[in-house]
């Protein structure tokens, strides 16, 4: 491990984690060429950037930014951005941004944490026979190498196997057999680091522990890391092909399976046999009665185990079960044949995935009667005439229905070769003549893929989104879901301006457009990257940096102000090479006109120092006076000051 503090990142992320981190990221960007689920947002920004800064001489990038938590205070270079994305009906999803160098600072502690409880999940979780579980992925390390391949990072086998469980279980001793499908409220936003910390310390081996360094200093780390993302709120952040989100989510929930086991194993003298089946979040319970057991005794031990898996889900890991948890009794047909439709709709339960689909002769009911694409297709024709028919405000709150799984036929290999056919295209012309394009974010991704192979109706619905006012959070997801299904080309560069008209996305847009990694001018204040260097070997300044940003994104001004003050103190501390007991507010305003500091700048430090003993986080008033909170726009002002002093000084 590297030889750096317990303040600093490089505590317990060495350069070995570092360099898997940029692999994994880069193995990612090189499967969108023959991949179409990576043909993301992110992608597309990581793809065009020039990474050789972080390649050429990537020991001494680690050592200066990445080990010493330097990072934290360059914003520009790890930037996160938050966004949103819409979800069915009028609900919103968080999603991040995050930047090259960021999103691999995010894989590293992802990947420590995947390598810390690998022994754990395989030797002991894996071989408890009542759960099987899934997160789209299977990264693991072997010999200390990490390895990947095509098929460890794709969602699309583990899902299917996910499904293919859920529906075996609708297939025998169904007569004394229910399913308990959970559904948790905002699962990735309510997930506690703190407490899957905890559960590690619990869980994990000593020895590995000790390994790895994973005690107090790198918990307290781990979860400064979170919070930075997340701007001082709960959870783990979503972002487009994020896998280690999805196995950070998975391993949260394995102590979930763990408790949720032992409350059916309690049940022995009711149960006769029991199934977890998990892909992340989406939970069934397969639960088999004994064959004596009267219909009034199953439904009070049904409610028992449910109201138990209820209370120590919230108990345990702080997780709510919502309105959409429900039981399925498979000895009824109309919750047997409820129950394979969810599952067939069921997808990856983060909204990036693209889905690819092979025939499956089991998938849809509908398919006995349906086999040929072109048959497919026309039934796909059909479910766009009737939306073509419809008014957008019918989609508002969508209810269980067939279309949605009829338009995703599109994704089937055999449809999508017929789609270029002359007589496909000219219907496919037919539709969209005099279609109202804001229809299409009934199902965007579907629909786009049909109406781009039509270019006279895919210039019009360009046209339809350059002509609009206001861009929504769905006019903003359906430009970038065109735009990714393009390749997002200088042709479209209108379309990409366009989407700076949404408050979320304009900060993605001009980092986007822009181009850059950022490295010469990274964002700690205005100083340029060898302005800066000198600063990586203040790990006392570095903290305050750290604690201070971590308090701006949570918009607590006041303490934030305490640790700029801090921050400018130690730089003169450091500087002056002072006695740090003895180098108060004067010693540090002679040091400034020393150093030939502006009047201007060197009387705003003074105050600076003052503002802060009349400040209610750390002193009731000085000289008898008040004390008061610090807003933002003083906050930002004493910031900007600060910055000029320390572009003197460095």
């Amino acid at each position: 491990m590297a030889n750096r503090n317990g303040t600093q990142l490089g505590y317990f992320i060495d350069f070995a984690l570092w360099q898997d981190a940029l692999n994994l990221l880069r193995f990612q960007i090189e499967q969108k060429q023959s991949n179409r689920h990576f043909n993301t947002l992110s992608m597309f920004y990581y793809e065009k950037l020039n990474v050789s800064c972080l390649n050429y001489d990537s020991r001494h990038y680690f050592d200066v930014k990445i080990a010493t938590s330097l990072f934290y205070g360059l914003k520009k270079e790890f930037a996160v951005l938050p966004y949103v994305i819409p979800k069915p009906g009028l609900g919103l999803r968080d999603c991040k941004f995050l930047t090259y160098p960021m999103r691999a600072v995010y894989y590293a502690v992802g990947l420590y944490l995947l390598k810390l409880s690998q022994e754990f999940v395989v030797e002991t979780y894996k071989k408890i026979k009542t759960i099987e579980s899934f997160y789209g992925g299977n990264i693991t390390y072997k010999s200390d190498e990490l390895q990947l391949n095509k098929k460890n990072i794709y969602y699309r086998n583990f899902h299917q196997e996910f499904r293919d469980l859920v529906k075996e279980e609708t297939k025998s001793d169904t007569e004394n057999k229910i399913v308990l499908k959970l559904d948790i409220e905002n699962y990735f936003n309510e997930l506690s680091i703190l407490k899957l910390l905890n559960f590690l310390d619990r869980f994990i081996k000593p020895s590995i522990k000790a390994e790895m360094r994973f005690d107090t200093f790198a918990r307290e780390q781990i979860i400064c890391l979170f919070q930075f993302i997340s701007y001082g709120k709960s959870g783990i952040p979503q972002s487009d092909n994020d896998i280690l989100s999805s196995f950070i989510g998975y391993l949260y929930l394995i102590f979930g399976d763990l408790f949720i086991d032992d409350i059916l194993v309690g049940y022995k003298n009711a149960i006769d046999s029991h199934h977890i089946i998990r892909y992340n979040d989406d939970i069934y319970i397969s639960i088999t009665f004994k064959y004596n057991l009267e219909p009034q005794s199953q439904s009070f031990y049904i409610h028992s185990i449910a109201a138990q898996i209820a209370e120590v889900l919230y108990s345990e890991l702080g997780l709510k079960l919502n309105l959409k948890t429900k039981l399925y009794k498979l000895s009824q047909e109309e919750d047997k044949n409820e129950l394979l439709k969810i599952i067939r709709k069921t997808s990856q339960s983060n909204d990036f995935i693209v889905l690819e689909r092979e025939n499956d002769e089991n998938d849809h009911q509908h398919e006995t009667s349906v086999q040929s694409p072109q048959e497919k297709l026309d039934l796909i024709f059909a479910e766009l005439i009737k939306i073509k028919n419809s008014k957008p405000e019918d989609y508002f709150v969508r209810g269980d229905s067939t279309q949605e799984e009829i338009i995703q036929e599109v994704f089937d290999k055999g449809v999508a070769n017929i789609l270029d056919k002359p007589e496909n295209k000219n219907k496919i012309r037919q539709i969209f003549e005099e279609f109202n394009f804001e229809l299409v974010k009934v199902q965007p991704l579907e629909i786009l893929i049909i109406l781009l192979k039509d270019d006279v109706i895919a210039n019009r619905f360009i046209k339809f989104c350059l002509n609009k006012d206001i861009i929504t959070t769905g006019d903003a997801d359906l430009i970038i879901k065109f735009l990714c299904q393009t390749g997002f080309k200088d042709d479209d560069l209108d379309l990409i301006e366009k989407l700076k008209q949404n408050i979320h996305m304009k900060d993605i847009v001009d980092i986007f457009l822009e181009n850059k990694l950022n490295c010469r001018t990274p964002g700690y204040y205005n100083l340029s990257c060898i302005e800066m260097k000198s600063l990586s070997e203040m790990p006392d300044v570095i903290e305050q940096t750290r604690l201070r940003i971590l308090n701006e994104r949570s918009e607590s001004f006041s303490v934030a102000l305490n640790h700029l003050v801090n921050e400018i103190h130690a730089v003169c501390i450091r500087q002056k090479q002072a006695d740090k007991t003895k180098f108060d507010v004067n010693g540090v305003v002679k040091f400034l006109q020393e150093k030939n500091v502006a009047h201007s700048i060197r009387i705003k430090v003074r105050n600076l120092f003052d503002r802060r003993n009349s400040n209610c986080v750390s002193h009731p008033g000085s000289n008898g006076g008040h004390a008061w909170d610090v807003t933002k726009e003083e906050y930002l002002d004493y910031y900007e000051h600060v910055g000029k002093c320390l572009d003197s000084l460095l």
